[in-house]
């Protein structure tokens, strides 16, 4: 970010009702393997999941180190990070990226989680126990789960039930945005997903709010673009003017893409207000899409093979944090 936010980026995760009312207690200490040297921006956790056999690993960029989820909790002696063991290759869908905003008293907190969803979940569905298998964040710096029992029939105005609440209204919104680019892009592309950054628009809606009201200091911001991969691995990008998407550029063409095969397992993630990394399974690569002050261009691409052990590969991926700056030096 260019500035110092208000907003604070919180992982609380604990017992049943930490997810949505912050917790104690203690978390495993990460196995970690692999020491390595990619260039990838830092303070992200890119955790990828193989639908066949289940292998599940973590990639800390800052560190540079690999842990192997399923191994961590199943030498845990804590609930939350023996619920991330998948034990179940059937149930195994794709993820679901929720940037989960509420109030901690009188702050505003934003934590990004994400969701294991079964096969048969439809996008744009409402979300509730049948829908998926964990729930998964952030716990200090390490990842720790909920189960999908833990949601079902939840008490009426219970912390659990407000957070499903918050959850579909995040799913109902998703769903808008996706038709909302899905009339812009030509008509010869597929939408395969879109996004926009959950953190600067947190913030623009913060510094809007402070303005209609007793007025609020303004910051120096990007404007908050609108990314539309397409399922011929185009990357377009719009900004809203006067209530329309407009173009922004032209388009962006990632390398080595013929066609996406599952457009509910791409991923689209922040790096910074400049930048997203975009995870494509069919060609195993993870892009960096940026602009620093120019156009949006693909600047890097890294192979998933640098981030799981010889001969696995990552049929999804996740992508937890804020970003951090990139190196510039890498190809």
């Amino acid at each position: 970010m260019k500035h110092t936010s208000k907003l604070f980026f919180a992982s609380v995760l604990c017992t049943q009702a930490f997810l949505f009312n912050g917790c104690g207690g203690s978390s495993s200490n990460n196995s970690s393997d692999d020491e390595t040297n990619l260039g990838l921006p830092a303070e992200m956790q890119l955790i990828m999941l193989n639908a066949l056999t289940g292998a599940y690993y973590s990639f800390d960029s800052t560190t540079e180190t690999r842990t192997d989820i399923n191994e961590m909790a199943a030498a845990s002696q804590d609930s939350a990070v023996q619920n991330l063991q998948i034990t179940d290759v059937s149930t195994i869908g794709h993820f679901f990226h929720w940037p989960d905003f509420r109030l901690s008293g009188t702050e505003e907190l934003l934590d990004l989680k994400y969701l294991l969803m079964v096969p048969e979940y439809t996008p744009g569905d409402p979300i509730d126990a049948d829908q998926f298998v964990q729930l998964t964040h952030l716990h200090d710096e390490e990842l720790a789960a909920h189960s999908a029992e833990e949601f079902r029939d939840p008490e009426a105005g219970s912390a659990i039930a407000a957070g499903l609440e918050r959850l579909n209204t995040f799913v109902t919104k998703q769903a808008e945005l996706e038709e909302e680019i899905a009339e812009v892009i030509p008509a010869d592309q597929q939408l395969c997903r879109a996004y926009i950054d959950p953190y600067l628009e947190f913030e623009l809606e913060q510094e809007a709010g402070a303005e209609e009201g007793t007025g609020g200091e303004e910051h120096a911001h990007g404007a908050l673009v609108h990314f539309a991969l397409t399922q011929s691995g185009r990357v377009y990008f719009y900004e809203e003017h006067e209530g329309a998407l407009e173009e922004l550029q032209g388009f962006v063409t990632l390398d080595d893409v013929v066609t996406i095969s599952d457009c509910n397992r791409t991923t689209i993630g922040r790096v910074s207000e400049d930048g997203v990394l975009i995870f494509i399974p069919d060609t195993q690569l993870l892009y960096l899409v940026d602009a620093h002050g120019g156009d949006f261009h693909q600047h890097s691409t890294w192979s998933t093979s640098s981030l799981m052990p010889e001969g696995v590969n990552a049929d999804m991926m996740a992508i937890i944090g804020s970003g951090g700056e990139h190196d510039h030096d890498h190809e």
